[in-house]
């Protein structure tokens, strides 16, 4: 079956079925959230998953036998293997990916683009101690803070984000293996169900905490790597660091665990991104993340270092030709880069995690790449802080609440900074006019960072360089390349 038509049996679907006013209320009632036997919609996955029975109230059997039913149709109007499908919900995270789905279908509506009722995943910045004296962080990482979540807490932060029905918690910093706790945090975390993955800047991967992630289940390992050569990466990282971060990246490839690149593009390192392209598949990792720069934390510092809009639109041009030369996926933080990628039938989305291959699955991923939407802040995820607070996206500091005090959904639900975000048509500059807003919507964090508003135009898209212009006498950019500070 043709990737077109896959997409529009499912766009129908999801369109005829699932818009329908009536079948969301109904739908409602299936994802109930029961305080006798839990997430109705979850255990209706996992027993469709298993074919194992559940003692639950009347509702929640009444939900199940309904959710089984809605299953059944999908699969015969898409002519999806049911094999298939149950051996994904077998895992736990998709069982919790796919219950945020249904419940958000329920509460907001087939939306372009989705919202979950709880976010997929979280970016938990599990603490500030770190080792380098990275010039861009955000986290201004150096020692931990003195509000930090203790073991107890975390774990109890865990529990927390189980509860609100979390698939998935990608494990940040600072530099979380200083974090002596880590691997108890972690068990927790899958104990709940839950999966996870962590950044790192790998100097401390030795041998043997590369086994313990690869014991305790970790999906993937994102490396930060921000040059081809020490000289590049050192300076912007602080420390001379290069050839341990190579050497940690050898030790989780030694272990087979999914690994990733990440570079943070900026004047410095701009050039050195084909040579960095294949030094990512010289080490053999799975995965180029190109991250945007944004000006917040230590990165207010080194602002004239930015992208033009110009360079980035290259750039992402350049990734976008890369992933059809390659077995890696090459993946971006930027927003435009959906759009780049279509423009370009290359064989990715921004952000996604999700691969395609070849021009004729491009309409399947129009619609995928509009449900999903680029920037996934305050739909498919939100940050966590040190001491807990919770922020809409590690780039973006205001507080929302704090998840030891404070109901984690009711703020996913209803705190300003979610619904300024989510209301695309409110953007301002192209951002809430463009014809691929739907798909891209453009980097909230740098919106803020330059102009305070959530709603403002990113700058640094080609599509708004005008704003861009108006930011260039302030900012000093573009800056010629020869003059940067080594």
């Amino acid at each position: 079956m043709s990737g077109e038509y896959e997409s529009k049996l499912m766009a129908d679907f999801i369109e005829k079925w699932l818009g329908n006013p009536i079948f969301r209320k109904s739908l409602k009632l299936m994802t109930r959230r029961c305080p006798v036997d839990g997430r109705c919609a979850e255990n209706a996955l996992e027993m469709y998953a298993t074919k194992t029975h559940k003692e639950m109230c009347i509702k929640c059997n009444l939900a199940t036998f309904a959710i089984h039913k809605i299953l059944d149709r999908v699969l015969k109007q898409t002519n999806l293997e049911k094999s298939n499908i149950k051996d994904h919900l077998s895992n736990s995270m998709w069982r919790k990916g796919l219950a945020s789905v249904l419940e958000g279908i329920a509460e907001y509506g087939p939306r372009k683009p989705f919202t979950a009722y709880a976010p997929f995943l979280i970016v938990w910045n599990i603490t500030r101690a770190c080792n380098l004296k990275c010039k861009h962080c955000y986290e201004v990482a150096a020692k931990p803070g003195p509000d930090e979540l203790n073991t107890q807490q975390a774990l109890d932060a865990v529990d927390k984000l189980a509860e609100a029905g979390l698939a998935y918690i990608a494990i940040s910093g600072g530099e979380p293996l200083v974090r002596k706790d880590l691997f108890k945090i972690i068990r927790h975390i899958t104990d709940r169900g839950m999966a996870f993955s962590i950044a790192s800047n790998a100097t401390l991967m030795t041998k043997e905490n590369a086994k313990k992630l690869k014991k305790y289940g970790c999906l993937f390992v994102q490396i930060s790597v921000d040059g081809a050569t020490a000289e590049t990466h050192n300076w912007f990282r602080g420390v001379n660091a290069f050839e341990r971060t190579i050497q940690g990246i050898k030790n989780l490839v030694e272990e087979d665990i999914s690994v990733g690149i990440s570079a943070t593009v900026t004047h410095h390192n701009l050039q050195e991104i084909p040579k960095l392209l294949d030094l990512a598949e010289k080490l053999g990792v799975g995965t180029f993340m190109h991250y945007n720069f944004i000006p917040t934390g230590r990165g207010t510092g080194i602002t004239d270092l930015d992208l033009t809009p110009d360079e980035r639109q290259k750039l992402l041009e350049t990734l976008a030709n890369r992933t059809k030369k390659t077995k890696m996926r090459v993946l971006s933080t930027a927003p435009q880069y959906s759009r780049v990628c279509m423009e370009q039938e290359a064989a990715t989305l921004a952000m996604t995690h999700f691969d395609y291959a070849g021009s004729e699955m491009m309409n399947s991923v129009r619609f995928l790449a509009e449900f999903i939407g680029g920037c996934g802040s305050g739909r498919l995820y939100c940050a966590l802080e040190p001491n807990g607070d919770i922020e809409p996206c590690v780039f973006i500091p205001i507080k929302l609440g704090n998840i030891k005090t404070d109901d984690f959904l009711d703020i996913w639900h209803h705190a300003d900074a979610f619904q300024k975000i989510r209301a695309r048509d409110e953007f301002k500059g192209n951002c809430g006019k463009c014809d691929h807003r739907n798909v891209c919507g453009g980097c909230r964090a740098r919106a803020y960072a330059y102009f305070g508003d959530l709603q403002a135009p990113d700058p640094g898209c080609i599509r708004n360089k005008e704003y861009f212009e108006q930011l260039k006498q302030k900012l000093k950019v573009p800056i010629d390349r020869s003059k940067v500070k080594r």
